[in-house]
Protein backbone atom coordinates (compact mmCIF):
# COMPACT_ATOMS: atom_id res chain seq x y z
CA UNK A 1 0.00 0.00 0.00
CA UNK A 2 2.71 2.47 0.62
CA UNK A 3 4.13 1.75 -2.96
CA UNK A 4 0.96 2.58 -4.44
CA UNK A 5 0.55 5.71 -2.30
CA UNK A 6 4.07 6.85 -3.50
CA UNK A 7 2.94 5.92 -7.00
CA UNK A 8 0.16 8.15 -6.33
CA UNK A 9 2.03 10.81 -5.19
CA UNK A 10 4.54 10.67 -7.89
CA UNK A 11 1.84 11.11 -10.40
CA UNK A 12 0.55 13.77 -9.70
CA UNK A 13 3.64 15.71 -8.60
CA UNK A 14 4.55 15.22 -12.59
CA UNK A 15 0.69 16.75 -13.44
CA UNK A 16 1.29 19.29 -11.42
CA UNK A 17 4.98 20.03 -13.01
CA UNK A 18 3.40 19.45 -16.16
CA UNK A 19 1.18 22.25 -15.83
CA UNK A 20 3.51 24.52 -14.45
CA UNK A 21 5.36 23.91 -17.53
CA UNK A 22 3.28 24.58 -20.19
CA UNK A 23 0.73 27.26 -21.24
CA UNK A 24 -3.31 26.16 -21.34
CA UNK A 25 -5.28 26.65 -24.41
CA UNK A 26 -7.36 29.65 -22.95
CA UNK A 27 -4.07 31.69 -22.02
CA UNK A 28 -2.30 30.84 -25.31
CA UNK A 29 -5.08 32.39 -27.34
CA UNK A 30 -5.03 35.49 -25.28
CA UNK A 31 -1.15 36.01 -26.47
CA UNK A 32 -2.25 36.53 -29.88
CA UNK A 33 -3.90 39.65 -31.23
CA UNK A 34 -6.93 39.48 -33.44
CA UNK A 35 -7.40 39.76 -36.93
CA UNK A 36 -8.47 43.53 -37.11
CA UNK A 37 -5.67 44.48 -34.45
CA UNK A 38 -3.57 42.85 -37.11
CA UNK A 39 -4.52 45.02 -39.40
CA UNK A 40 -4.34 47.84 -38.21
CA UNK A 41 -0.42 46.85 -36.38
CA UNK A 42 0.15 46.17 -40.04
CA UNK A 43 -1.09 49.34 -41.47
CA UNK A 44 0.90 51.43 -38.63
CA UNK A 45 4.04 49.77 -39.08
CA UNK A 46 3.93 50.41 -42.88
CA UNK A 47 2.78 54.24 -42.27
CA UNK A 48 5.80 54.77 -39.70
CA UNK A 49 8.32 53.25 -42.17
CA UNK A 50 6.67 55.69 -44.86
CA UNK A 51 7.73 58.49 -42.77
CA UNK A 52 10.92 56.95 -42.18
CA UNK A 53 11.91 56.65 -46.24
CA UNK A 54 9.87 60.35 -46.63
CA UNK A 55 7.63 58.47 -48.79
CA UNK A 56 4.11 59.89 -47.76
CA UNK A 57 5.87 63.40 -48.67
CA UNK A 58 6.98 62.58 -51.56
CA UNK A 59 3.27 61.31 -52.95
CA UNK A 60 1.57 64.35 -51.02
CA UNK A 61 4.09 66.43 -53.74
CA UNK A 62 3.14 64.68 -56.51
CA UNK A 63 -0.62 64.71 -55.60
CA UNK A 64 -0.64 68.41 -54.93
CA UNK A 65 -3.37 70.40 -56.18
CA UNK A 66 -3.47 73.47 -54.22
CA UNK A 67 -3.46 72.20 -51.53
CA UNK A 68 -5.85 69.57 -52.35
CA UNK A 69 -4.17 66.13 -53.23
CA UNK A 70 -7.50 64.66 -55.08
CA UNK A 71 -9.77 66.44 -57.65
CA UNK A 72 -13.42 65.73 -57.81
CA UNK A 73 -15.63 66.47 -60.66
CA UNK A 74 -16.88 69.37 -59.23
CA UNK A 75 -13.58 71.11 -59.30
CA UNK A 76 -12.62 70.75 -63.05
CA UNK A 77 -12.52 74.20 -64.72
CA UNK A 78 -15.19 74.21 -67.40
CA UNK A 79 -14.56 73.95 -70.60
CA UNK A 80 -16.26 75.56 -73.94
CA UNK A 81 -16.30 72.09 -76.16
CA UNK A 82 -17.31 74.13 -78.94
CA UNK A 83 -14.45 76.05 -79.56
CA UNK A 84 -12.63 72.47 -79.52
CA UNK A 85 -11.26 71.23 -83.13
CA UNK A 86 -13.49 68.13 -83.81
CA UNK A 87 -12.27 65.04 -85.48
CA UNK A 88 -13.07 65.87 -88.53
CA UNK A 89 -11.43 69.28 -88.67
CA UNK A 90 -8.35 67.36 -87.19
CA UNK A 91 -8.49 64.83 -90.68
CA UNK A 92 -8.84 67.64 -92.99
CA UNK A 93 -5.67 69.65 -90.99
CA UNK A 94 -4.05 66.08 -91.94
CA UNK A 95 -5.56 66.49 -95.43
CA UNK A 96 -4.02 69.92 -96.03
CA UNK A 97 -0.69 70.11 -94.20
CA UNK A 98 0.53 66.76 -94.19
CA UNK A 99 1.30 64.24 -91.34
CA UNK A 100 4.78 63.01 -91.43
CA UNK A 101 6.44 61.44 -94.61
CA UNK A 102 2.76 59.85 -95.04
CA UNK A 103 1.11 62.87 -95.14
CA UNK A 104 -0.90 65.14 -98.08
CA UNK A 105 1.88 67.97 -99.20
CA UNK A 106 -0.69 70.01 -101.12
CA UNK A 107 -1.84 73.05 -99.90
CA UNK A 108 -5.17 75.04 -100.93
CA UNK A 109 -5.72 79.06 -101.11
CA UNK A 110 -7.06 82.08 -102.61
CA UNK A 111 -4.35 83.87 -104.52
CA UNK A 112 -0.80 83.55 -104.82
CA UNK A 113 1.16 81.41 -102.21
CA UNK A 114 4.22 83.85 -102.13
CA UNK A 115 3.73 84.55 -97.84
CA UNK A 116 3.08 80.66 -97.29
CA UNK A 117 6.41 79.69 -95.23
CA UNK A 118 5.97 75.69 -96.82
CA UNK A 119 8.83 73.27 -96.82
CA UNK A 120 10.34 72.44 -99.93
CA UNK A 121 8.27 70.63 -101.99
CA UNK A 122 5.23 71.33 -101.37
CA UNK A 123 2.76 72.47 -104.37
CA UNK A 124 -0.04 74.73 -103.79
CA UNK A 125 -3.65 75.17 -105.68
CA UNK A 126 -4.87 79.05 -106.11
CA UNK A 127 -8.87 77.76 -106.28
CA UNK A 128 -8.73 81.65 -108.01
CA UNK A 129 -6.57 80.65 -110.38
CA UNK A 130 -5.25 84.43 -110.34
CA UNK A 131 -3.99 85.53 -113.70
CA UNK A 132 -4.34 82.13 -115.20
CA UNK A 133 -2.06 80.06 -112.40
CA UNK A 134 -3.50 77.82 -110.39
CA UNK A 135 -0.83 75.06 -109.21
CA UNK A 136 2.54 76.05 -107.66
CA UNK A 137 5.34 74.27 -106.01
CA UNK A 138 7.48 75.31 -102.98
CA UNK A 139 11.72 75.26 -104.98
CA UNK A 140 13.37 76.67 -102.04
CA UNK A 141 13.51 77.45 -98.07
CA UNK A 142 11.30 80.31 -96.85
CA UNK A 143 8.49 82.88 -97.74
CA UNK A 144 9.00 85.09 -101.20
CA UNK A 145 7.74 85.33 -104.62
CA UNK A 146 11.34 83.75 -105.78
CA UNK A 147 10.74 80.69 -103.94
CA UNK A 148 7.46 79.53 -105.45
CA UNK A 149 7.41 78.50 -109.27
CA UNK A 150 4.13 77.55 -111.14
CA UNK A 151 3.48 74.27 -112.44
CA UNK A 152 0.42 74.63 -114.47
CA UNK A 153 -0.61 78.43 -114.95
CA UNK A 154 -2.02 79.89 -118.60
CA UNK A 155 -2.61 83.34 -118.54
CA UNK A 156 -4.02 83.13 -121.88
CA UNK A 157 -3.20 85.87 -124.52
CA UNK A 158 -2.17 89.08 -123.30
CA UNK A 159 -1.58 92.15 -125.94
CA UNK A 160 0.94 94.36 -125.31
CA UNK A 161 -0.64 97.77 -124.70
CA UNK A 162 2.80 99.90 -125.44
CA UNK A 163 3.32 98.74 -128.85
CA UNK A 164 4.84 101.51 -130.96
CA UNK A 165 5.26 102.15 -135.04
CA UNK A 166 2.40 99.45 -135.60
CA UNK A 167 0.18 100.07 -139.03
CA UNK A 168 -3.34 99.82 -138.29
CA UNK A 169 -4.78 97.47 -136.36
CA UNK A 170 -1.57 95.30 -135.90
CA UNK A 171 -1.13 93.74 -132.34
CA UNK A 172 1.75 91.93 -130.42
CA UNK A 173 0.44 89.09 -127.79
CA UNK A 174 2.61 87.58 -124.89
CA UNK A 175 1.15 83.81 -123.73
CA UNK A 176 2.95 82.44 -121.26
CA UNK A 177 2.23 78.87 -119.98
CA UNK A 178 3.92 77.66 -117.18
CA UNK A 179 7.75 79.19 -117.55
CA UNK A 180 7.12 79.24 -121.28
CA UNK A 181 6.61 82.40 -123.02
CA UNK A 182 5.18 82.77 -126.80
CA UNK A 183 4.57 86.07 -128.77
CA UNK A 184 2.65 86.09 -132.02
CA UNK A 185 1.97 89.12 -133.78
CA UNK A 186 -1.22 89.63 -136.63
CA UNK A 187 -4.62 91.98 -136.91
CA UNK A 188 -4.16 92.58 -140.75
CA UNK A 189 -5.43 90.72 -143.53
CA UNK A 190 -4.18 86.76 -143.58
CA UNK A 191 -2.69 87.40 -139.85
CA UNK A 192 -0.20 89.44 -140.90
CA UNK A 193 1.64 92.26 -138.86
CA UNK A 194 2.73 95.87 -140.72
CA UNK A 195 4.54 98.61 -139.54
CA UNK A 196 4.40 102.36 -140.60
CA UNK A 197 6.51 103.95 -143.46
CA UNK A 198 9.47 105.55 -142.05
CA UNK A 199 8.92 109.47 -140.96
CA UNK A 200 5.45 108.28 -139.99
CA UNK A 201 3.08 110.00 -137.25
CA UNK A 202 3.67 106.93 -134.71
CA UNK A 203 6.92 105.72 -136.73
CA UNK A 204 9.78 104.86 -133.56
CA UNK A 205 13.07 104.21 -135.18
CA UNK A 206 15.56 102.49 -132.70
CA UNK A 207 19.01 104.37 -132.48
CA UNK A 208 21.51 101.66 -132.96
CA UNK A 209 20.71 102.26 -137.18
CA UNK A 210 17.60 104.58 -137.61
CA UNK A 211 17.31 103.65 -140.77
CA UNK A 212 16.79 99.97 -140.94
CA UNK A 213 15.80 99.71 -137.40
CA UNK A 214 12.20 100.09 -135.71
CA UNK A 215 11.21 100.28 -132.05
CA UNK A 216 7.94 97.81 -131.31
CA UNK A 217 8.42 97.65 -127.64
CA UNK A 218 10.58 100.81 -126.19
CA UNK A 219 13.64 99.90 -123.47
CA UNK A 220 11.88 98.20 -120.54
CA UNK A 221 8.79 97.66 -121.93
CA UNK A 222 8.44 94.23 -122.12
CA UNK A 223 6.05 93.44 -119.09
CA UNK A 224 7.19 91.54 -116.01
CA UNK A 225 6.22 87.70 -116.22
CA UNK A 226 7.22 87.65 -120.02
CA UNK A 227 10.73 88.68 -120.16
CA UNK A 228 12.89 86.37 -121.09
CA UNK A 229 16.37 84.70 -119.49
CA UNK A 230 18.80 86.50 -122.09
CA UNK A 231 18.28 87.91 -126.11
CA UNK A 232 16.72 86.72 -128.95
CA UNK A 233 16.74 87.19 -132.27
CA UNK A 234 15.23 85.64 -135.19
CA UNK A 235 14.16 86.05 -138.62
CA UNK A 236 10.94 88.07 -140.44
CA UNK A 237 9.92 87.72 -143.75
CA UNK A 238 7.32 88.97 -146.25
CA UNK A 239 4.24 86.95 -147.07
CA UNK A 240 5.95 85.17 -150.03
CA UNK A 241 8.88 84.07 -147.38
CA UNK A 242 11.51 86.46 -148.61
CA UNK A 243 13.89 87.44 -145.76
CA UNK A 244 13.20 91.09 -144.68
CA UNK A 245 15.35 91.22 -141.59
CA UNK A 246 15.29 89.94 -138.15
CA UNK A 247 13.32 90.88 -135.13
CA UNK A 248 15.07 91.27 -131.57
CA UNK A 249 14.00 90.94 -128.09
CA UNK A 250 16.43 92.19 -125.69
CA UNK A 251 17.09 90.29 -122.25
CA UNK A 252 17.79 91.97 -118.66
CA UNK A 253 21.37 92.68 -119.81
CA UNK A 254 19.67 94.94 -122.86
CA UNK A 255 16.48 96.46 -121.45
CA UNK A 256 14.45 94.36 -121.97
CA UNK A 257 13.38 95.83 -125.64
CA UNK A 258 11.67 94.14 -128.64
CA UNK A 259 12.71 95.73 -132.12
CA UNK A 260 12.86 94.68 -136.37
CA UNK A 261 15.90 94.74 -137.87
CA UNK A 262 15.24 95.64 -141.85
CA UNK A 263 18.19 94.37 -144.03
CA UNK A 264 17.22 97.30 -146.23
CA UNK A 265 16.50 100.90 -145.15
CA UNK A 266 12.43 101.07 -144.21
CA UNK A 267 10.76 102.37 -146.63
CA UNK A 268 9.56 106.28 -146.45
CA UNK A 269 7.22 106.08 -149.38
CA UNK A 270 4.83 102.98 -148.25
CA UNK A 271 4.08 100.88 -145.08
CA UNK A 272 4.72 97.44 -144.89
CA UNK A 273 1.80 95.68 -144.36
CA UNK A 274 2.50 91.55 -144.41
CA UNK A 275 5.19 90.67 -142.02
CA UNK A 276 5.37 86.92 -141.14
CA UNK A 277 7.63 85.97 -137.69
CA UNK A 278 9.81 83.06 -137.47
CA UNK A 279 8.40 80.97 -134.02
CA UNK A 280 9.41 83.91 -130.60
CA UNK A 281 9.41 81.09 -127.81
CA UNK A 282 11.53 81.40 -124.89
CA UNK A 283 11.55 80.24 -121.00
CA UNK A 284 11.54 82.70 -118.59
CA UNK A 285 12.32 83.11 -114.88
CA UNK A 286 9.97 85.99 -113.94
CA UNK A 287 7.38 85.58 -111.23
CA UNK A 288 4.02 84.70 -112.47
CA UNK A 289 2.47 88.65 -113.74
CA UNK A 290 0.50 90.65 -111.20
CA UNK A 291 -1.02 92.06 -113.68
CA UNK A 292 -2.15 90.89 -117.16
Amino acid sequence: MDNLKQVIEKIGRDVGNFENNYIKTSVAYKLFPKYAELQIQIAQNIQNKHREIGLDALIDEKLKNGGDPFVTTSKLPTIDTTQLASKNDLEELKRSVGAGSGGSTELKGQGFPYELNADIGVTYIDTTAKNGAFKWIKKRAGAGRANWVVLAGDTGRVRAKNIQSALGASFMEFRRINSTVEINFGGLSWGWFGIKRRGAAGYVPQGSDRERNVVIINVNGIPVGFRPIGSKIGMITNDKGQRLGTWYLGGPGDNNQFRLQFDDPVPTNRDIEDIRFSSVIYTTDDPWPETL
